[in-house]
Formats: C-alpha cells, structure tokens, sequence
C-alpha cells in the first residue's frame, strides 16, 4: 500500500513514521463496480481518494436531474474534493460515478484532516490541490458560457480519444451529451455534420475519429 502513497502524495517523505502508519492503518480499501455512484457534499465528506484502477467520471447534478461532467479521475490520480468539506467554510456539491470497474482507497476526513494541521507540506498540496481543480472548474464553465455546442462536443470528443489512446471509442451519444452539457439530439446533429464533413465516422456505441486536427480547429 505504500508504494501507493509514495506516488499519490509528494508530501509522503516530509511525514513523520507515526504519521504515514497512521494513514495505512486508517486507509479503506474499496472496490466499486461499473456504474457505482457516489455523492459528497451537504455535510458528508468522504475524506481523500486515490483512484488505484479504473476510471471516474465527477460531475454536478441540476435540480431538474440533469449533469454535467466536470472532469475525469484516472489511476493514479487523487480526488481532493471529496475531502474539501472538511475545510471549514468549504461545502462542494458534487458526484462520482465509476465508468469501469474500480479500486478505491479512501484515507478518512479526521485522519487526513490531522495530517492537515500538522504538516505544512500537506496543507499546502491539499490547498494547491483544491484550487487547481476550481481552476478547471472555472475555465469549463467559461466554455459553456463562451464557446458553441459543437466546440465543446469535438473537445469532449478528443478528451475521451487521449484516454483510449486510439480513434475508435466506445462512446454513446448520452455520454457526449452530459460531457458537453447538452440535449442528446442536439449530440446527434453534430455528429452527423462531423460525418460530413470527414471528421469522424459513427457506428453504433462507436464513434472513430478520422481528423483529430480538424477537430481541434473547431
């Protein structure tokens, strides 16, 4: 479990022995199922994650039941913001959802919350953490304030080909529309226009991407 932590946390040599056995004797172990999803905020905070295997999707939910996605967590990666109720003032209304199967360790709010007031080296990553992420926040809303329906469904497109690493994506048209924050329908329409215009070829559940350039330019 500690070569997990050692590639996690960049603070891991700064901790005193006490402290890293306190985190591994604390630390949860978690397998969570395709489809799983998990919802943090109003109060009740999971503490911090770090994603071993799989992929999660984290998104916000309207009060009409829509969502939309705010970013992807990979192997490796942490997921900071379920703990960021723990800072006080600090309530984040967000959801998870696991789109593969996924191995989860989960170090608990009151352990990792000690460990932020002890250490500077932690409390400073933790907030280095929190606000890089609101920074992406913000440049996504900036995107759906700003750019049109088909910029943000080519750069959905091209996130979702820099995680397969190839052209040919598993990839229904409701997963593009909550990645862009908008109607299925209108997914439909665009991507039949970026048949057309020889940017993409559609299968069905499949999407294969022809001219990553040229979807890039759009």
């Amino acid at each position: 479990m500690e070569e997990i932590f050692i590639k996690a946390f960049p603070f891991w040599d700064d901790l005193t022995e006490g402290q890293r056995k306190n985190i591994q004797d604390n630390t949860v172990k978690n397998f969570c199922p395709k489809k799983t999803r998990l919802h943090f905020g109003g109060g009740e905070c999971a503490g911090v994650q770090i994603i071993d295997e799989g992929r999660v999707r984290v998104f916000i939910t309207s009060p009409g039941g829509g969502d939309i996605t705010l970013f992807r967590l990979l192997a490796g990666d942490v997921s900071i913001l379920s703990a960021a109720c723990m800072l006080n003032g600090m309530d984040v209304e967000l959801d998870m959802e696991m789109e593969t199967d996924c191995v989860i360790y989960t170090i608990p709010k009151q352990i990792y919350r000690k460990l932020y007031d002890e250490s500077s080296a932690v409390k400073e990553y933790t907030m280095e953490m929190i606000s890089e992420k609101f920074s992406d926040i913000m440049w996504l809303f900036n995107q759906f304030v700003f750019s049109n329906v088909a910029s943000r469904i080519a750069g959905a497109l091209l996130e979702h080909r820099a995680i397969a690493g190839g052209d040919v994506l598993d990839l229904t048209h409701e997963v593009l529309a909550r990645d862009a924050g908008t109607a299925r329908e209108v997914v439909t329409r665009i991507l039949k226009q970026f048949q057309s215009d020889g940017l993409v070829k559609l299968t069905r559940g499949k999407v294969e991407v022809l001219d990553a350039a040229g979807l890039g330019r759009i």
